[in-house]
């Protein structure tokens, strides 16, 4: 992987903001990827010069299962939510949720505590997307057995009420 200086960087993107072109114009002038300059605009924009230069940060497992999550929510991409927490390689998001897909996402050794004891045991084979469905059909099925229970209520005051008003009334 190439790496290139800050001010490349900055020019690149300032080029960009003052219209000059756009990603892929740009890309080939500078001879640098088109997606390189998307994700170095999106940086700029958000953090300013801090977030073109260099950075070395080893992320716990509790951050990249915020971000993940932030991802969700949102329905960001991966460039999207690596611009909002400053993490420079957005493959690194796509990294971290196909470990997460496949049960992998751990913690370093020294940083065990960090993850949530629900992610230490999961072994499921059956990916989240089939957990998620499985989760909405049982609780569409409760949806379904509750509205049954309470039009059978409702049945059941109505009976009650009609009987009361035909049975005779006793008066003195």
């Amino acid at each position: 992987m190439k790496k290139y200086e800050t001010e490349l960087k900055l020019e690149v993107v300032q080029s960009f903001l003052a219209g000059e072109g756009g990603a892929k114009l740009l890309a080939r002038r500078w001879s640098v990827p088109e997606e390189k300059v998307r994700t170095w605009v999106s940086h700029y924009r958000l953090h300013g010069v801090d977030g073109l230069r260099p950075k070395r940060s080893a992320y716990s497992a509790q951050f990249k299962l915020q971000v993940l999550a932030h991802q969700d929510r949102q329905k960001l991409s991966s460039r999207q939510v690596a611009a909002l927490y400053d993490i420079r390689n957005p493959n690194q998001v796509v990294v971290w949720r196909r470990n997460l897909d496949q049960g992998r996402l751990h913690a370093s050794a020294s940083r065990i505590e960090e993850l949530p004891k629900m992610k230490l045991e999961r072994h499921s084979a059956a990916p989240p997307s089939a957990v998620v469905a499985d989760a909405e059909k049982a609780l569409r099925e409760e949806n379904e057995r509750l509205r049954a229970e309470v039009a059978y209520l409702k049945k059941l005051q109505a009976l009650i009420r009609s009987k009361r008003s035909a049975a005779p009334t006793k008066r003195a």
